[in-house]
């Protein structure tokens, strides 16, 4: 598919950076994570992007980099297949994405949305340091690029607001409509589809039993004309 070459062309300049810059302490970041699209994509109705916060540890380390392509992470997307066989399929993050989509495009196209995450790499399976965000500021940048590539009719950015600095960095002059304080914001900036709204991860959502209202209203919203 065209857009998954257009995808490719993004993701092979950012990994030669990513190479550079890990080179002094590569284990602590691990291998970046890179979408690519199924067919379902292209077909369905509503296009829907999540936008996640960090992997859980993904694949390796760039300690091991000797043979590492954009190809393998691309195909390592696929193969995952939206936590298909993933342990953790049913946890909060996933049951909120299918959920979510399920609710906008049904179930006819289960591999119809897209899903990346702001840092795209992780350490020690959690966010990485401060020190780290710094060195791989160009990593949260490609969101910018992604978003122009696959052009989502919907973002929600399940991320809460430990990266704000980042955010507001990368979405300059982004600005957010209340929706219901502290749980949902509409975002709106000139590189973001009108439907684009932020909330905390689905684990905190869950864990303030809030995780079926915040969908619901999300949801409320989106279908709004």
């Amino acid at each position: 598919m065209i857009i998954n070459e257009q995808l490719k062309i993004i993701y092979k300049s950012y990994l030669e950076i990513l190479k550079v810059q890990s080179a002094q302490n590569p284990e602590q970041f691990s291998y970046p994570l890179f979408m690519k699209v199924f067919p379902d994509y292209e077909n369905v109705q509503r296009k829907i992007l999540f936008v996640g916060k960090e992997t859980y540890g993904w694949i390796d380390t760039m300690k091991n980099v000797s043979i590492l392509t954009v190809e393998f992470l691309m195909d390592s997307y696929e193969e995952f297949e939206f936590a298909k066989d993933y342990h953790s399929r049913n946890s909060p993050f996933w049951r909120f994405v299918k959920m979510f989509y399920q609710s906008i495009n049904g179930n006819q196209l289960p591999n119809g949305f897209l899903w990346t995450n702001f840092s795209k790499c992780d350490t020690n399976g959690t966010t990485p340091s401060f020190e780290n965000q710094k060195l791989n500021e160009i990593g949260f940048n490609l969101i910018i690029d992604e978003i122009k590539t696959v052009k989502p009719n919907i973002i929600l950015f399940l991320t809460g607001w430990t990266f704000e600095q980042h955010f507001q960095r990368v979405f300059k002059g982004l600005n957010y409509i209340t929706i219901e304080k502290d749980f949902i914001y509409q975002c709106k900036h000139p590189l973001l589809p009108d439907k684009t709204f932020m909330t905390m991860h689905p684990n905190g959502l869950n864990f303030r039993n809030k995780f079926t209202s915040t969908l619901d209203i999300i949801k409320s919203l989106c279908n709004e004309n």
